[in-house]
């Protein structure tokens, strides 16, 4: 369990990295880590969590991106490891966030509860409205062209979609995925026009 204090810097810890490390500073500014935050602690209503654990690793979920867009989800681990530690964050605690950042994105498998919601909090993210427009910008800031991430949107969030944990946000991600059907749809006859 965390005090309200270690919640706070870690908030400010992560705001700081996603706001004025990532992409140079090109996404100040943004609310990304405030929607995964609030549809952790939505999700893990349905559950017996520690809901510290559940805050602290949304606001962390994302730390990696001062360093890389694609690569590894624990980029920034000695950061982490620092503020954990300079925080008097016990180890078992640590590990639990940990592993809620490490398997947030899918690559590897979420084996807790907690990192199960935050991988399904950032996925239902990533496969709304708001998470197409934020991985469409992300991608062309390391130079895809629209044709390349409009096919990686139509699988990525497929797969994202498929690898949902809890029942409360496949549901979700029904809905959202009818409206994308959708989108995608319109997307193709505007592009077959060309």
């Amino acid at each position: 369990m965390l005090n309200d204090l270690q919640l706070k810097k870690i908030k400010d810890f992560g705001i700081d990295l996603d706001w004025n490390g990532a992409f140079d500073g090109k996404s100040k500014g943004n609310r990304h880590l405030f929607r995964i935050v609030n549809k952790s602690k939505e999700i893990a209503k349905n559950f017996d969590v520690d809901l510290t654990i559940i805050e602290a690793a949304a606001w962390l979920h994302d730390t990696n991106l001062e360093k890389t867009v694609t690569g590894d989800t624990l980029a920034n681990l000695d950061k982490i490891l620092k503020l954990f530690n300079d925080l008097d964050i016990e180890k078992n605690v640590q590990e639990k966030i940990i592993h809620c950042i490490e398997a947030h994105d899918g690559r590897i498998p979420a084996k807790t509860i907690e990192a199960k919601i935050i991988h399904d909090a950032d996925t239902l993210e990533k496969t709304g409205p708001l998470g197409i427009i934020r991985e469409t910008w992300k991608r062309s800031q390391i130079g895809w062209n629209s044709e390349q991430i409009i096919e990686h949107l139509k699988i990525h969030i497929k797969k994202r979609s498929d690898r949902l944990y809890t029942d409360i946000a496949r549901s979700i991600a029904d809905k959202n995925n009818k409206m994308l059907d959708d989108f995608f749809l319109i997307i193709d006859e505007q592009i077959s026009e060309n």
